[in-house]
């Protein structure tokens, strides 16, 4: 058991997973929110009237694409300090002999306590998120407005622990205490149209509409706490066997108010709810082998006290989102805001509800950088928060960071609860 619950805590301490989502927005979108910014390729990923102001027919140029990415990483974890000193007494205790049932109930004590500790806080996410080369690829007709292809590729996987009270077996501890691992991957091509709807002397009305084609692969899996030195290969096989993929179709739509000095904009995506099935734990356990069906079975009794769901089916839920932007000087100085009227799922099942401030530069020289400044917050779920800092050189290469402002302690040393990492290379505007 003992090796179990240390990996368990690694799972949640661990900053080195590896592995536009509602968990990670593309590139200088985290910083910036889903304001559409002119100078910013990536803000054209979310509402679908953006593109068609990405490509400045002014100057006789109807065509914009990415170069390479972004490409984006980030973590977020439990409030997993305050668990290594009791994972370090523990240890202690464990290695020491026990010899009567009255040493074993005072073990067994500080055991349940770590173990509840460990499902309340004991949770560790990893995701990723890029866009295909060369992607996405605008093109802007003088007549019939404004085309966007784009693919893009997006992961996660969230580990957390199932709480199960310890029992005394004669001297011996026992408890089906177990870690719970979900992944997804994401496979995303889309089409979009945005076109000038009307104007007059004060700005311009943009509508857009977008479809997405996801083909998306959910995966799950239950392993119960033991002593096994395979226990990593064990986890990859049984995500590999409990996998399911799904392909589905969703739809945005979008509206932006453009004026010299003001925008803004409402987007709404997945309008149809798209659904995607996951693999299936804890049933048909008969069919198993070896230390497949202790996991099957203990899934099934955590599915029948409803804390996980051997059959699932995950829905990309409806959101809207409004936006606003001030501008000056053609748009080169931008404070801009974003806020989600609801609160929706990820892959896994984490809320996000987003509220986003940000302050951009951008001027006109290929040799001057850009430089954007934001806070944003999940006022749902995990209610973290993030401050935000971007540069962008030549006009082309952007890099984007996440500070989670939330903090923990690993190994004496403060670090962030969540961070986030984006790198893309793209055409200028």
């Amino acid at each position: 058991m003992k090796k179990g619950l240390l990996l368990a805590t690694s799972l949640a301490s661990s900053i080195s997973f590896a592995a536009s989502p509602i968990y990670q927005p593309t590139g200088s979108s985290f910083t910036l929110g889903t304001s559409v910014n002119k100078r910013a390729l990536s803000t054209a990923l979310y509402n679908p009237a953006a593109p068609f102001l990405m490509v400045n027919n002014k100057d006789g140029g109807r065509f914009r694409m990415s170069l390479f990415g972004p490409m984006a990483f980030g973590y977020e974890l439990g409030q997993v300090d305050s668990l290594e000193d009791s994972i370090d007494e523990l240890d202690a205790k464990l290695d020491s002999d026990i010899d009567t049932v009255e040493e074993a109930e005072d073990v067994l004590d500080d055991v349940n306590k770590l173990i509840a500790d460990l499902g309340t806080d004991a949770t560790g996410k990893g995701m990723f998120s890029t866009q295909v080369p060369l992607f996405p690829m605008i093109y802007r007709s003088r007549e019939y407005g404004a085309f966007m292809f784009d693919a893009s590729l997006s992961g996660l996987v969230k580990g957390s622990f199932l709480d199960d009270e310890a029992t005394l077996q004669g001297t011996t501890i026992q408890t089906q205490s177990s870690v719970y691992v979900k992944d997804g991957a994401d496979l995303n091509f889309s089409f979009g149209y945005s076109k000038d709807i009307w104007a007059n002397q004060y700005g311009m009305l943009v509508g857009g509409a977008k479809l997405h084609a996801h083909y998306l692969t959910l995966g799950k899996a239950l392993l119960v706490l033991q002593e096994d030195d395979d226990i990593g290969d064990e986890f990859s096989d049984s995500l590999e066997d409990n996998q399911e993929s799904t392909f589905g179709v969703g739809l945005d739509v979008g509206a932006v108010w453009v004026a010299e000095n003001y925008q803004f904009g409402l987007t709404a995506t997945n309008l149809n709810e798209p659904e995607f099935d996951y693999g299936i734990i804890g049933q048909n356990c008969s069919n198993l082998t070896g230390t497949q069906i202790d996991n099957c079975v203990v899934a099934a009794q955590f599915a029948s006290r409803g804390e996980i769901a051997s059959s699932e089916t995950h829905v990309m839920e409806r959101q809207v989102t409004i936006d606003g932007a001030l501008a000056l000087s053609d748009k080169q100085w931008t404070l801009a805001t974003s806020y989600d009227l609801f609160e929706v799922n990820d892959f896994v099942g984490d809320q996000y509800q987003w509220a986003v401030v940000s302050a951009s530069y951008y001027g006109d020289s290929n040799w001057a950088p850009g430089f954007r400044i934001g806070y944003r917050k999940n006022l749902a779920g995990s209610e973290l928060s993030y401050a935000n800092l971007g540069m962008s050189l030549f006009k082309r290469f952007s890099m984007d960071l996440a500070y989670g402002l939330e903090t923990i302690e690993v190994d004496g040393t403060e670090a962030p609860r969540s961070l986030n990492l984006s790198l893309g290379f793209q055409t200028a505007f």
